[in-house]
């Protein structure tokens, strides 16, 4: 097998301000060194924070709209609304629980081309017109807000074993109170910085514990054996699994 060094780059994972970067080779050639570059559809950056990754998401999905806007300008608004759901915000939350962002300039990033999705739907463009509104008479969640249920409902396959993702090191919570149940709870992960502070396990474990017990149960499929957790009380409390319930936390 051979590669084309070209299109090889190095990508050095760094908090550093100046870190030191070696030379890597490949053959005779010296390949060069990037600060973001994309993989698997996501953008990864040196320092781990998804600026880029919200940028080119954005812009990709700016363009998508356009084109839809100059092609179905004069359909009536549920076409225009299918257009949207079904070209445009697949592409604003494709594995969205890698990235969710967390800072707020992404989150506005993100959420004025659904904004100006909306208007475009109900072809209001007037400045006195709530765009607010325009969502809500659509049944538009904000993509936080989905973004927030995505990433509960495969934290709850991952703790039923149904996501091949390894939970061996979380911990459950060794006697309960009244903000944990031992059960369905899991040990906050502590966080030094905002990079680790905002991943998927961290975030999502603050955002999990959150909930009532209702709704954890609601998140992890029933007919699904669990076999990650310690608890042998845990089947007995899981109930079925909602796909059309939409699950909401106090987000930090």
């Amino acid at each position: 097998m051979q590669f084309n060094s070209s299109k090889c780059h190095i990508l050095s994972i760094s908090r550093q301000r100046n870190p030191t970067l070696a030379s890597y080779y490949l053959g005779t050639d010296q390949l060069s060194s990037v600060d973001s570059y994309p993989y698997l559809g996501i953008t990864i950056s040196s320092d781990l924070r998804w600026d880029k990754h919200v940028s080119a998401v954005s812009s990709k999905a700016t363009k998508y709209l356009n084109f839809i806007r100059r092609n179905i300008y004069s359909c009536p608004p549920d076409v225009k609304s299918l257009a949207y759901t079904s070209l445009i915000r697949p592409i604003l939350e494709y594995v969205t629980a890698a990235w969710d962002p967390y800072r707020t300039k992404d989150i506005n990033k993100l959420d004025m081309v659904q904004r100006r999705a909306a208007r475009f739907v109900k072809r209001d463009y007037r400045q006195t017109t709530s765009v607010s509104s325009l969502l809500d008479q659509l049944g538009w969640p904000s993509l936080s807000d989905r973004q927030l249920n995505n990433r509960l409902k495969i934290f709850g396959k991952t703790v039923a074993g149904r996501v091949a993702i390894d939970t061996g090191d979380l911990a459950q919570p060794l006697r309960q109170t009244r903000y944990s149940d031992l059960d369905l709870s899991f040990t906050a992960l502590a966080a030094r910085t905002d990079v680790y502070k905002y991943s998927f396990f961290p975030r999502t474990i603050r955002d999990w514990n959150s909930l009532d017990t209702l709704s954890r149960s609601r998140l992890i499929p029933r007919d699904l054996q669990i076999g990650c957790l310690r608890s042998n009380r845990i089947p007995n409390r899981i109930g079925r699994y909602d796909s059309n319930s939409n699950l909401k936390s106090n987000r930090p």
